[in-house]
């Protein structure tokens, strides 16, 4: 299977860090963005290669210079995830890593431009999407916890469902605080059997329309590539500002019935790291994770 991280936008609400290098370089406890969202494909066998899409030529280069040389120092990079109290596992030794150049045209313009340049064979079957500015902590069985994502689960969802029940694409959503749930579109979710059904997104509502244990979108997506790639313009028109969860998303969970799986994220901790708080709150919670130990 291949996967695609969206990496392109400008990181404006990061700034005045982002200035001197983008958001994926941003550091959480000493260690890039990138390496927390690499661990998690690091960990999937089913993924066999990696597409980044970043914003422009120079970061394309120093990106795909920092990937060769990385591999000699895996050691180290697992090392530093220990000592901050996390186990990693890097079970995917065989994944393959690609720089590719997109334009900032928001997540649905930069996953049509990275479309565009991968064969159709690549995409045909199902393929993982994800957005590049997310820290996790998962805990593991054992009571160990964990930076990485369980894709490998999402992907074996997303299949069940699809041949239950018709589905085309699979969304993880992850629950938040109710407070919290005022910045974000909350799902309107349907329980079909064993499987959840995303029946439309609430935006940004008010405090008091928002449910108890509000679900709200991950940035995780499975998607049927038998299906998208041959109504791109359709979903994803080649064009700025094209947003995936409302040219997509949207209308996947609003058909009759809808074709929009919901997977529902069970987790320690959740970060998305779009904001200068954000950032230095994901740096506070991870820093005081060992000593909590």
């Amino acid at each position: 299977m291949k996967a695609i991280m969206l990496a392109a936008g400008e990181g404006t609400r990061c700034r005045p860090f982002t200035y001197l290098s983008p958001k994926i370089a941003q550091q959480v406890c000493g260690l890039p963005l990138l390496e927390y969202m690499l661990s998690w494909f690091e960990g999937t066998p089913e993924i066999d290669r990696l597409y980044i899409a970043v914003r422009n030529e120079s970061i394309v280069k120093a990106l795909r210079d920092y990937l060769e040389k990385r591999s000699s120092y895996l050691p180290q990079i697992r090392g530093l995830f220990h000592r901050l109290g996390f186990a990693v596992e890097h079970a995917n030794r065989r994944l393959e890593l690609e720089v590719i150049q997109a334009r900032g045209w928001g997540t649905g313009g930069d996953l049509r431009l990275t479309i565009n340049q991968l064969s159709n064979n690549e995409l045909e079957e199902d393929f993982l999407v994800c957005n590049a500015d997310y820290v996790i902590v998962r805990r593991l069985p054992s009571g160990n916890l964990s930076p990485q994502l369980d894709l490998s689960d999402i992907i074996r969802y997303h299949a069940e469902s699809k041949k239950a029940l018709n589905t085309v694409m699979t969304v993880a959503l992850v629950s938040v605080k109710r407070e919290e749930a005022t910045r974000f579109g909350v799902a309107r979710l349907e329980q079909v059997g064993k499987f959840s059904l995303v029946r439309g997104f609430v935006e940004k509502p008010k405090p008091d329309d928002v449910p108890q244990k509000p679900w709200i979108n991950a940035g995780v997506y499975v998607i049927n590539g038998s299906f998208l790639l041959p109504h791109l313009d359709d979903f994803l028109p080649e064009q700025p500002r094209t947003n995936l969860e409302k040219t997509l998303l949207e209308r996947l969970a609003s058909e009759k019935q809808s074709r929009l799986a919901a997977y529902l994220l069970n987790l320690a901790a959740w970060f998305d790291v779009g904001t200068l708080e954000q950032l230095v709150g994901a740096n506070i919670y991870i820093a005081s994770l060992k000593g909590d130990e």
